[in-house]
């Protein structure tokens, strides 16, 4: 368990630090770039998301499946993983070489058709180092993992200064030795794939023993495992995704760049939210898994998803609240679209508390019910996008991100308590969420210009907040940490 607690945090760590500091690029690109440039953007990486799921078509977790498993050999395994995945990117490439005319004017790209070459590249790099990555958890070499990611992170941001800083300084007013007159989107794609070569680079000693296997048992239970997986990746990906490639096709052809840059932009707000909610399914789902069978494994799942609601709900005030320091986290042309950001950050609490509440169908072993769900939201997304983009803009965009999460959690709620049922006090957590909404709504939406009264109801509700649970959820940490 120490050491599972160990590597739970080095893995937590990269990945959560490596998001910050990723995130920490948005302020100089936003300011740089235009919002169709940086709708440009945003359309690429939701395009990258989606054809990565495709190019690994589950084999990730398939190889943890049957490298462990009794009667497979794990060079075996490994070899049949990587080289499925390896045909899969010649069999993407020679379709994007072929139909290159076509795929151009379908992506909108036909003025820059090198974006089709990066975007190709970058995806091969990510897809072909998936498996080695992999052999380094199976390998519990959790340093060596976090090592490689940050390298990635680190050269990536290194690039995206030394191209950026000097356009920034410009645009204000200064001039030196450094300046230069590399511009443009081209070069936030350019420094991924350099970033991406370099990791693959690191990884290739992982790739040893190595060999191309395509033996038939391999083969057929890999993809028999993976198939699936696929499916609900895709669908999972698309509730994520697709609205930003529906905004591209449901604005009018003129402006969706910007719109998609508006909406990109705004959306990273939401950041501070989305880390607690990853750094906190990695505390979490070790502990879920080691209480599941227990008698009081129920009950503290209740007790949890209360202290994460709590922190969730505080998280959304807060954020409003100090909105008119945190929108300087992009530039000022995107404030445009701040008139999302309460709608987009409800929709990242209900999503946080679906992911908590989806537990049920982890430890429970019918991970089939986390595909169902999926698919809920993806009917929510598809239809209330088609519908929404078209009268609404962006704006419905952000609605539709909220009514497709919050269908997933009373799909998740309904199915979980029938299967796996679990005390929780929906009064309570109704009563948290609605509470901070309301409050949001007195913040924002009721014409209050002073920040200084923003943060101060912003105060009050956290201190109301705090009250509120003295008795309950703190007294409960609290008596546990100290029994520990």
């Amino acid at each position: 368990m120490k050491a599972l607690a160990g590597q739970t945090a080095i893995y937590g760590l990269s990945s959560i630090l490596g998001r910050m500091i990723n995130f920490l690029l948005v302020p100089l690109q936003t300011a740089v770039l235009t919002r169709a440039e940086y709708g440009v953007n945003v359309d690429f990486y939701s395009l990258i998301a989606f054809l990565i799921v495709i190019a690994t078509f589950g084999m990730e977790t398939a190889y943890f499946r049957y490298s462990e498993q009794e009667g497979f050999e794990e060079p075996k395994v490994f070899g049949a993983a990587v080289t499925m995945i390896g045909i899969a990117l010649v069999a993407i490439s020679a379709f994007a070489f072929l139909g290159q005319g076509p795929l151009l004017e379908a992506m909108r790209y036909e003025e820059t058709p090198h974006y089709l070459f990066y975007l190709i590249a970058i995806l091969g790099l990510d897809a072909l180092s998936a498996i080695p990555f992999a052999r380094l958890r199976r390998e519990n070499k959790a340093w060596r993992f976090a090592g490689i990611k940050l390298a990635l992170i680190l050269s990536n941001v290194a690039i995206n200064l030394y191209i950026f800083l000097p356009a920034f300084w410009e645009q204000h007013g200064s001039a030196g030795w450094w300046m230069h007159d590399l511009r443009g989107v081209d070069y936030i794609f350019i420094a991924n794939f350099w970033a991406s070569l370099l990791m693959f680079g690191l990884l290739i000693p992982t790739l040893f023993p190595f060999k191309l296997h395509l033996e038939r048992k391999y083969v057929l239970t890999l993809l028999k495992f993976g198939i699936p997986l696929l499916i609900g990746g895709l669908a999972g990906i698309a509730n994520e995704m697709l609205d930003r490639q529906l905004l591209k096709y449901l604005l009018p052809e003129n402006s969706w760049a910007e719109g998609v840059g508006t909406y990109g932009a705004v959306y990273k707000i939401s950041i501070f939210l989305i880390l607690f909610n990853q750094a906190f399914r990695y505390a979490a789902e070790p502990f879920f898994f080691r209480n599941a069978k227990t008698d009081q494994g129920p009950k503290k799942m209740a007790q949890v998803m209360e202290g994460f609601t709590w922190v969730m709900s505080v998280g959304f005030v807060l954020i409003i609240a100090g909105l008119d320091f945190l929108k300087f986290f992009v530039d000022e042309k995107f404030w445009v679209g701040l008139y999302l950001v309460p709608i987009l950050l409800l929709a990242n609490v209900i999503l946080g508390i679906n992911t908590n509440l989806n537990v049920w169908y982890k430890v429970s072993d019918k991970t089939r019910y986390g595909i169902y769900i999926t698919f809920v939201g993806l009917a929510f997304t598809v239809v209330g996008n088609v519908v929404l983009i078209p009268a609404m803009g962006i704006l419905g965009a952000a609605i539709t991100t909220l009514i497709a999460y919050t269908g997933m959690f009373f799909a998740s709620m309904y199915w979980g308590q029938k299967h796996y049922p679990v005390p929780y006090n929906w009064a309570k957590l109704s009563a948290f969420v609605l509470g901070a909404a309301a409050v949001v709504w007195v913040i924002y939406y009721t014409g209050i210009s002073n920040t200084a009264l923003k943060l101060l109801i912003g105060g009050l509700y956290l201190m109301v907040m705090v009250m509120v649970e003295r008795r309950g959820l703190f007294k409960f940490a609290f008596r546990h940490e100290n029994k520990s």
